[in-house]
């Protein structure tokens, strides 16, 4: 049986391209890991498209985490190594949910230190500067991508 926590995180997960969530589930204990996989896989195999249900279902916890909206793990650790630290604390804060622990464990050591550090000191982003925000990173990326 499952717990509420796997089936959310599952819902979650769907909605995700395929490496980024192998790259997730890597990161958990393998009890958790093994049961999410579980889920997800009995998710896909449903005959409709839960991506977009689970979207609809969890609106507020996966805006900025789907593939057309957010950049994937390597886009945001490319933007990293693009941008100032400042400016990737900016980039990483509009994303509220993203881990930003494990975004930031998938940086170099002094990137991601001072990165911390000035995501410390920001303030909540007013809601049209932060959709700018996203809107210019996945700009960014696209255009790196292209």
């Amino acid at each position: 049986m499952s717990t509420a926590g796997e089936r959310k995180c599952a819902l979650l997960l769907v909605t995700l391209r395929r490496r980024d969530r192998r790259r997730l589930l890597s990161r958990l204990p393998s009890v958790s890991a093994r049961a999410i996989r579980a889920l997800v896989a009995e998710l896909e195999a449903l005959p409709f498209p839960v991506a977009e249900l689970a979207e609809t279902l969890l609106a507020d916890e996966v805006m900025g985490l789907t593939g057309q909206t957010s950049p994937d793990l390597e886009d945001l650790v490319a933007l990293s190594r693009r941008l100032s630290p400042a400016w990737f604390a900016r980039v990483l804060s509009v994303w509220g949910g993203v881990d930003h622990a494990f975004c930031l464990a998938m940086l170099d050591e002094r990137t991601a230190t001072d990165v911390r550090r000035e995501a410390n000191a920001l303030v909540t982003l007013p809601p049209k500067l932060a959709d700018a925000m996203r809107a210019e990173a996945m700009r960014l990326t696209q255009a790196e991508a292209a």
